[in-house]
This record gives structure tokens, C-alpha cells and sequence, in this order.
């Protein structure tokens, strides 16, 4: 099913078609067309001819998630003109300004961390204080960002509210996971046993990685639906293959890194730096990926 989802979606993009208009030309609605692409549920028997007709290819194809031989007939098809592709919509003065805010608040983060470690003041709380602003700053930047994204297109009011409240749990989540080394520094440097921090920490993790997850599959369905401009074309095919992997492999081991020296050698409050330092070498994966996926298509 998952396959025919997959083929479906590729199929429509190819027409330049939206999820409403292919629902219209079938007659159903774009929620159907919606289900189908995800995988939810399967179009039924009297839909498939229709469905196949519409794209130029059989209905054996179309169960197969594929065309045979991994090539695309050209005959008895209608030529495909490609829509402009949409185009992001510039920074209005409100978003300008919580750009502004975020990266004052990194610099403010970083003055007020040097300034107390030369004066020797809140010693182990000025890297919290650091973490603190990161994290404020990261939950505006990502959250400007998709409102951005969400105003470039016409969404239904439905969908724009509920588009607008995944972007800011998914903010939410990504600022929890900069804030979950803070108990560990805080509490261990006041003498408290690995036993307290420990599972406020974990506990950090499972309520900020579980809603990054869900909230990225949530965008996934909107992104899909309305085909939302980014920035720039993302990596494509293996690059970004390789690039999820690598930043999950990153982390996977910045997580046992970090666990490692905290049972075996309760170095609990310096072994968090391996978080921050998983999500520069995960940065800088996905330049370099978006680097070779560039250089590839000229």
C-alpha cells in the first residue's frame, strides 16, 4: 500500500496536479486522495481504471507501485506542463524582528556565559543560562520559519491553524532537547546523586523526541498536500538518504557516548557537550550533502 501511495503521489506531481484537483477530475474527495498517498487506505476496484486512465499508465502499474521496466511511457499521454513552482514569500516586519530577537539572544547568551566564567560567577549555571537563550532563539527561529512557509501559500483556515500549531510543537520539541542537559549541570554540581537528574533528564528526552516525530509527520501530510516552497530544493534522492542516516547514526552515538561516561565514569555534567557538539557535525553533514546533491543535478 505503501508503494501505491508512493506512485500515486509521483504520478500526480508529474501532471502538476494538486490532491483537490486530482479529487475533482475522480469525483471524490481530496481527503481520499489525501488517505491514498499516505498509505491510509486504498482506492476501490471501480476507482482504479479511472485512476490509471487519468495518468497514462495500466492498472497492473498502478497495484505495482511502478511502471515496468522502470520506464515511462510516453504514448497516449497528454503533455505534461510544469506549473510555476511557488515561490516563498519575503520576511514580513514581525518575523524580521524575531529573527533579530533570536540572534541577540545567542549573543547575549554567549557575552553573559564568558562573563561569568571569567568572574567565576554562577559557574555552573551560566552554561545553563547559555542553553537557555539557544533554545529560545531556536524555537523562534524554526517557528518564523514555518510561518513563513505557510503564509507563501492559500491554505484552507483548518489547515493554516493546524499548520501553525505542528510548527510550534515541533519548535517546542527541538527547544526541549537544547534545555534536557541543564538538570544534569544544575543539580550535580549542587551535590545531588545521579538517581534525581538522571530521569528529569529522560524525562526531557521523552516528551521532546516523540514530539518532534509526530509533529514532523503532521508537516508531512500539509507539506504534501499543498507542495509548500522551501528555501531552496532540498537534497534529493541518495544524498538525503545518506544524510538522515548519518545525523541519525550522529546522535544514536552522541546518546551511548554520553551514557557511557556518565555509568562508568560519572562524568555525567561534562559528557552532555556530546548533544551540541552531534548537532554541529549533523549541520555541517547536511551542507556538505546539499553541496554534492547540487554539484550532481548541474
Amino acid at each position: 500500500m505503501y508503494e501505491f501511495g508512493e506512485f500515486l503521489y509521483q504520478l500526480r506531481k508529474e501532471k502538476g496536479w494538486t490532491q483537490s484537483e486530482l479529487a475533482d477530475r475522480l469525483g471524490i474527495t481530496n481527503k481520499a486522495v489525501s488517505k491514498w498517498e499516505t498509505g491510509e487506505s486504498f482506492p476501490e476496484t471501480s476507482q482504479l481504471v479511472p485512476l490509471a486512465s487519468l495518468f497514462g499508465v495500466s492498472v497492473d502499474e498502478l497495484l505495482k507501485g511502478k511502471r515496468n521496466n522502470d520506464q515511462i511511457i510516453q504514448d497516449n499521454k497528454e503533455p505534461i506542463f510544469e506549473e510555476p513552482k511557488l515561490q516563498l514569500k519575503p520576511y514580513t516586519k514581525l518575523q524580521t524582528a524575531l529573527i533579530s530577537i533570536s540572534i541577540g539572544l545567542i549573543l547575549v547568551g554567549v557575552m553573559l556565559f564568558i562573563l561569568f566564567e571569567v568572574e567565576d560567577i554562577l559557574k555552573h549555571g551560566s552554561i545553563g543560562i547559555l542553553l537557555g537563550c539557544i533554545a529560545i532563539a531556536v524555537f523562534l527561529l524554526v517557528f518564523t520559519s514555518r510561518c513563513r512557509t505557510i503564509g507563501s501559500v492559500e491554505m484552507e483556515a483548518q489547515d493554516e491553524i493546524r499548520a501553525k500549531r505542528i510548527s510550534a510543537f515541533l519548535s517546542l520539541g527541538i527547544a526541549l532537547l537544547i534545555l534536557a542537559p541543564i538538570p544534569i549541570m544544575i543539580l550535580s554540581s549542587l551535590g545531588y546523586r545521579v538517581v534525581v537528574y538522571l530521569p528529569i533528564f529522560f524525562g526531557i528526552l521523552a516528551i521532546g523526541i516523540p514530539t518532534i516525530v509526530f509533529s514532523g509527520i503532521q508537516w508531512d501530510t500539509i507539506e504534501r498536500k499543498y507542495d509548500l516552497p522551501t528555501e531552496e530544493k532540498e537534497t534529493k534522492g541518495k544524498y538525503k538518504i545518506i544524510e538522515d542516516a548519518l545525523c541519525g547514526l550522529i546522535m544514536l552515538s552522541a546518546v551511548l557516548v554520553f551514557l557511557l561516561l556518565g555509568f562508568l565514569k560519572n562524568l555525567w555534567h561534562p559528557a552532555w557537550v556530546v548533544f551540541p557538539v552531534g548537532g554541529i557535525v549533523c549541520a555541517i553533514v547536511g551542507t556538505i550533502t546539499k553541496a554534492l546533491s547540487g554539484s550532481s543535478e548541474k
